[in-house]
């Protein structure tokens, strides 16, 4: 991305700065091609990184579009965009929509519903759960994770409605089988360091089937590096998986030790929460179909950040405690991350209304 681009990116701040920057249709397009082709326009349908731009109906000499491109492979020809081949292919709205839209999504803390985003860029409420739909899509991640990282899972829902004709559940696993909560497996990578600068390691969940050992093989073996150090709690599936990495090390919550030394899965428990936290205060219902893609942005949200500094406080029994202090990246700068995977991640409207996604890695695990 060239350092102008990255410059007009790093004076967005406000809400007018947005607006102000991303008023202009061509510089929008100019700007989004910048971030999805950091290093030249390459072929979305063969991978060739030469290309030609056909005369578009802005210099009255061709009809065709503004942005067309065409491949000069002699195999190829293929005529593309930049919008080819990502959840942005064949859209109806400006380019400008989109981009305030990113950004207004990014903006949030904790997200922003389809409801306040339709109301915010004046289109439907339809078209705004796809385009978040849209922005969860690009975000998902595909490297696999090493260092230190923690696993850790938790449930989903509330409680079920009671029904005065249903029997009580009982006490232990009687209880369990009619509830309707989803279980989830988080899996957080810890930064590398506390030094100024240092960017927040990884973060993410899946809706898993049940908390079997199968299960968590299939989550933790395709998304962490063997040679990894594994941190978790003293549940017997992570007990059996932890030795087939490095180094396994756990605490026991069932004898009330949640730390010991470095050895916690602190990280993990405070990204179940601020994922409980964000679908209850902004979501408030989410259906396990569409979950692990909710999932990657909070995932993202919180791999989003950087490390100021260190501060010394007090615990309330008195003794001093290091704690790192950390600072968002402006939303405007996220948007290069955002679009750095968007070719290959397809998505398509159903005709029931929703969404068909054509991308491997639209699921987690």
């Amino acid at each position: 991305m060239s350092e102008t681009m990255l410059a007009a990116l790093s004076n967005i701040r406000t809400v007018e700065d947005m607006i102000a920057a991303f008023r202009d249709e061509d510089h929008c397009r100019r700007l989004l091609e910048s971030m999805v082709w950091p290093d030249g326009r390459i072929c979305p349908a063969c991978g060739y990184k030469r290309s030609i731009a056909i005369a578009g109906r802005d210099t009255g000499k061709r009809r065709a579009r503004p942005g067309l491109y065409q491949c000069s492979s002699g195999d190829c020809r293929f005529q593309f965009t930049v919008t080819t081949h990502t959840p942005l292919h064949s859209t109806k709205l400006p380019l400008r929509v989109w981009l305030k839209a990113m950004w207004l999504m990014l903006q949030s803390d904790k997200g922003m519903s389809s409801v306040r985003l339709a109301e915010a860029l004046g289109v439907s409420q339809p078209t705004a759960w796809r385009m978040g739909h849209a922005l969860r899509l690009m975000v998902a991640r595909e490297h696999m994770l090493d260092g230190t990282v923690e696993v850790d899972h938790f449930h989903l829902g509330g409680r079920p409605r009671k029904h005065p004709d249903d029997p009580p559940p009982g006490r232990g696993r009687k209880g369990q089988a009619n509830t309707q909560k989803t279980p989830v497996m988080a899996v957080v990578q810890r930064p590398n360091g506390n030094a100024p600068g240092t960017a927040a390691g990884d973060a993410r969940a899946a809706v898993v089937m049940g908390l079997s050992l199968r299960a968590a093989e299939r989550i933790i073996e395709t998304q962490i590096e063997p040679h990894a150090r594994l941190m978790s709690d003293e549940a017997k599936a992570f007990m059996a998986i932890g030795e087939s990495f490095a180094e396994h090390e756990t605490v026991k919550h069932s004898s009330c030790e949640y730390v010991r030394g470095a050895v916690h899965v602190n990280s993990a428990e405070g990204f179940n929460s601020r994922v409980r936290r964000t679908i209850a205060g902004v979501f408030h219902h989410i259906s396990p179909q569409h979950a692990d893609l909710y999932f990657h942005e909070i995932g993202f949200r919180w791999s989003q950040r950087v490390v100021t500094g260190n501060a010394v406080r007090k615990t309330r029994r008195g003794r001093e405690t290091i704690r790192t202090l950390w600072a968002r990246v402006q939303p405007a700068l996220q948007l290069p991350s955002v679009f750095r995977a968007a070719t290959g991640r397809q998505m398509r409207r159903s005709p029931d209304g929703g969404i068909i996604i054509k991308s491997a890695v639209a699921v987690f695990g």
